[in-house]
C-alpha cells in the first residue's frame, strides 16, 4: 500500500463520525440516521492504513452542535483537524472557540437532504469572516450547482476547496464539460480541489472507478500543489456497495502516479492548508 509513498505524515482530509450514542446520541430530527462509527474505529482504519493525520467534517444530523466532534478531536493531540458547520449567528468568541477546538473549515452544503436555501451574499460574508481566521470553506455540491458559486466569488480570497470533485456525472455531456470549467477556476492560489468521491462518482464498486482516472487526472493537473484527498469513512448515505478505504487510497495513489505527486497530495498540501 506505501509503493508511492516515503516520506510519512499522510492525511486523509475527509471522514465522520458518529457517536458514541452514549455520548453523542442523534436528535430526533436528524436528517439521516448513520450507523455509530465512533473516533476508536476512524483511528484503527487509519492505523491499518499507515495514516497519521485526518479531517473531521461535521456530520448533517448533528446539526451545528459540534460537541462529539470537538471531543473526538481533542483526543488526537493535534494531529486531526475539524471542519465545521455554521448557521451564520455565531459570534465572534464562538468562532474563536471553534478555532481553539481544532477547526480549520466551514462547510457549505448545497446539494440533496444537506441542501438549506443559500443566500450567496450572506454566505460570502461569512467567507470571509472564517477566512479572516485562517480557515477555509468546503464547497458541497453538484457541477451545476457549485459552478455559479465560484463565478459569484471570483474575488474572494478565503481558501475554497471544492468537496468530492463537485460529483460529477460521466454519463453526463454537461457534466464533462463541467470538469472542464472547473479546472479553469482552480487557476487560482485560493482554490482547491478534494479528490475525494470516486466511489460515489462511479457507483460503489472498484471496478468502474478506473474510468474516471483521466477526469481526476485532470483535476490534479490543473492544481498539483492544492490537491488533497478524504476517503469518506463511514460512507454516510452511500449507494450500492460500501467501498474498500485500502482500495480508495489504491486508487489515489495510481491516479498520482508517482512518489512525489503522492506525496504532494497525501502529506505536504494537506500539512499547508491545515497546519
Amino acid at each position: 500500500m506505501n509503493s508511492l509513498h516515503t516520506t510519512g505524515g499522510r492525511w486523509d482530509c475527509h471522514t465522520h463520525i458518529y457517536g458514541p450514542w452514549q455520548d453523542y446520541p442523534l436528535p430526533e430530527d436528524a436528517v439521516y440516521r448513520p450507523q455509530e462509527a465512533p473516533l476508536t474505529a476512524l483511528l484503527e482504519m487509519h492505523r491499518k492504513l499507515g495514516i497519521s493525520h485526518g479531517v473531521l467534517v461535521q456530520a448533517a444530523c448533528y446539526r451545528t452542535d459540534h460537541a462529539a466532534l470537538l471531543d473526538a478531536l481533542s483526543h488526537t493531540e493535534g494531529q486531526y483537524k475539524g471542519v465545521a458547520l455554521l448557521d451564520g449567528s455565531e459570534s465572534d468568541s464562538q468562532l474563536e472557540a471553534l478555532h481553539d477546538g481544532g477547526i480549520r473549515g466551514v462547510r457549505l452544503n448545497f446539494m440533496g437532504h444537506l441542501a438549506e436555501a443559500q443566500n450567496l451574499s450572506e454566505l460570502g460574508g461569512l467567507a470571509e469572516r472564517v477566512g479572516s481566521l485562517g480557515w477555509h470553506v468546503l464547497l458541497h455540491g453538484k457541477l451545476d450547482q457549485v459552478l455559479p458559486v465560484l463565478a459569484s466569488w471570483r474575488k474572494l480570497r478565503t481558501t475554497l476547496v471544492i468537496d468530492h470533485m463537485a460529483r460529477p456525472d460521466l454519463d453526463l455531456d454537461a457534466d464533462i464539460e463541467g470538469l472542464v470549467a472547473l479546472r479553469k477556476y482552480l487557476d487560482n492560489e485560493h482554490r482547491w480541489i478534494k479528490l475525494s468521491g470516486v466511489d460515489r462518482m462511479m457507483g460503489g464498486s472498484d471496478k468502474p472507478w478506473f474510468k474516471a482516472l483521466p477526469h481526476v487526472r485532470g483535476l490534479l493537473a490543473a492544481a498539483p500543489d492544492r490537491a488533497i484527498w478524504g476517503s469518506d469513512w463511514p460512507h454516510p448515505n452511500i449507494q450500492g456497495d460500501v467501498p474498500s478505504d485500502a482500495k480508495l487510497l489504491e486508487f489515489i495513489e495510481t491516479a498520482c502516479g508517482d512518489t512525489q505527486t503522492a506525496d504532494a497530495v497525501l502529506v505536504h498540501n494537506p500539512r499547508r492548508l491545515y497546519l
